[in-house]
C-alpha cells in the first residue's frame, strides 16, 4: 500500500518531523510511502504555504537519509509538490531540474489572487459564482498538465466544497483533461484530502476520475497528510472509489518513471 502525499514541517501549515510520518506509516502497514513537501514558490515566496529555497537541499537530504536509515523496513521516495504559476514554468523547471525526484505532484491552489485552498481563501467562496469559476480552474489545470513539467495531478479538482459545486455541464472538460493527462503520460492522484477539507468526497469527484479511468490515465495515491497521524487516513472510501470503476493497478514512481502494481486488498477490520 502506498502513500505519495506526505508533508511534514517544511512549511508553515504542516508539523511533524519527516521521521514521525514514517513511523506512523510502518504502523499502518504501509510498504512504500513518498514525502511531496511543498516546492518553494516561484512567485512571492512564502514560508507558510512552502519551504524557502534554501530549505531544498536540507529536505532532500533529509528524505535521502530516511530512505537508506529505513531501507529494510518501508520503501520511501522522494517526491515534491510543484504549484504551477503560469509564465513561470521555467524557473519552476530549474528547481525540479537540480534534484533526484522520484515523482513531482503538480498542484493548483491560486485561482489568480484567490488562493482557494486556505483558511484566508474560505470567504471568498460565498461570494464567488461556480457557474465562472469552474471553467476558470479548469482552463488552468489544462494548462499546468500540458507543461511536461509534472509526473501527477495532485487533487485535481482541489476547488470544490460540498457547497461550491461544479455546473452540469464540465463533462466536455473532464475528458479533455483526461485526454491530456493520458497524451502527457500523466497520473492522477487520488486524494483522501477532500473529505476532511470540506468536499465531501475524495479529490477528485467521481465523474472526472471516471473520465481519467475511460482514458487510460494512471491512478496514484495520497493523503495529503500534513501531520503525522494523517498518513493513509481515510484510505477506505479512496479504495471504493477505485473498485467501483474498476481499477486494479496503482502507478508508483523512480526516477520519475511509472511502475504499476497491483491495487492491495486493504485491510478494513
Amino acid at each position: 500500500m502506498i502513500d505519495y502525499h506526505l508533508h511534514g514541517n517544511f512549511c508553515g501549515h504542516a508539523t511533524g518531523e519527516l521521521e514521525e510520518y514514517v513511523t506512523s506509516a510502518l504502523e499502518k502497514g504501509f510498504d512504500e510511502i513518498g514525502f511531496s513537501a511543498h516546492l518553494p514558490k516561484v512567485i512571492d515566496p512564502d514560508p507558510y504555504h512552502a519551504m524557502l529555497e534554501e530549505d531544498l537541499p536540507r529536505y532532500v537530504d533529509l528524505v535521502l537519509s530516511l530512505q537508506n536509515r529505513y531501507s529494510d523496513r518501508v520503501l520511501i521516495k522522494l517526491g515534491i509538490e510543484a504549484d504551477y504559476f503560469e509564465g513561470h514554468e521555467e524557473k519552476t523547471a530549474r528547481l525540479l531540474d537540480k534534484y533526484p525526484f522520484d515523482y513531482v505532484l503538480g498542484s493548483v491552489h491560486f485561482l489568480d489572487d484567490w488562493h482557494f485552498t486556505s483558511r484566508v481563501g474560505l470567504p471568498r467562496y460565498e461570494t464567488e459564482d461556480p457557474n465562472e469559476v469552474f471553467p476558470r480552474y479548469y482552463m488552468l489545470l489544462k494548462r499546468m498538465i500540458s507543461t511536461g513539467l509534472f509526473d501527477i495531478a495532485a487533487h485535481a479538482d482541489a476547488i470544490r466544497r460540498e457547497h461550491f459545486q461544479p455546473p452540469d455541464t464540465l463533462e466536455n472538460e473532464y475528458r479533455e483533461v483526461a485526454r491530456l493527462l493520458s497524451s502527457n503520460g500523466m497520473s492522477i492522484e487520488v486524494s483522501t484530502a477532500g473529505i476532511r477539507r470540506g468536499a465531501g468526497s475524495i479529490y477528485p469527484d467521481l465523474k472526472l476520475l471516471g473520465a481519467c479511468i475511460e482514458a487510460g490515465v494512471t491512478v496514484t495515491l495520497g493523503s495529503d497528510a500534513h501531520r503525522p497521524e494523517e498518513v493513509g487516513l481515510d484510505y477506505d472510501e479512496a479504495f471504493k472509489a477505485l473498485r467501483r470503476l474498476g481499477v486494479t493497478g496503482i502507478a508508483t514512481y523512480d526516477r520519475r518513471k511509472a511502475v504499476i502494481k497491483t491495487l492491495p486488498v486493504l485491510n478494513e477490520s
